[in-house]
């Protein structure tokens, strides 16, 4: 019985050190599919957030429902906290827009000088929560 127990808990590691790696390998993909703006897409509350800092330093975020169709809301707020990966830390406030090209999302004054970064915290704010969205770059 013990033995057999032993065996079991190494089979469950073993199975979440695999679905580990297999995440870990889609990361370094592309994150496993292609985005609509070729961000970052994390899912919290219902909805998609995408994330990304454009090559002027411009950080843009973007809100979708769970079809991934993109979300009017002029109604939430979003703020942006991100580190570099010398520990500097940026914080944004987003402004909603609607760009005829770019359809809306929320974007921010240009963070200078960042060249890459590590991680990020979108917080989006609904009916007065408060909701995180963490997102790591790895390069």
């Amino acid at each position: 019985m013990f033995v057999r127990k032993i065996w079991f808990m190494f089979f469950l590691v073993l199975g979440f050190a695999t679905v580990r790696l297999a995440n870990a390998d889609q990361d370094s993909k592309g994150h496993g599919h292609k985005t609509p703006h070729d961000g970052l897409v994390q899912e919290a509350e219902g909805m998609h957030v995408e994330f990304l800092i454009d090559k002027s330093g411009e950080p843009k975020v973007y809100l979708y429902d769970k079809g991934m169709k993109s979300l009017d809301r002029s109604d939430i707020q979003v703020k942006l906290t991100v580190k570099d990966h010398g520990g500097a830390q940026h914080e944004r406030e987003l402004k909603f827009l609607k760009d005829p090209k770019e359809g809306t999302l929320f974007k921010g004054e240009p963070i200078k000088g960042l060249k890459d970064w590590d991680t990020a915290v979108v917080s989006v704010k609904s009916k007065d929560r408060w909701t995180h969205v963490r997102f790591f770059h790895h390069h």
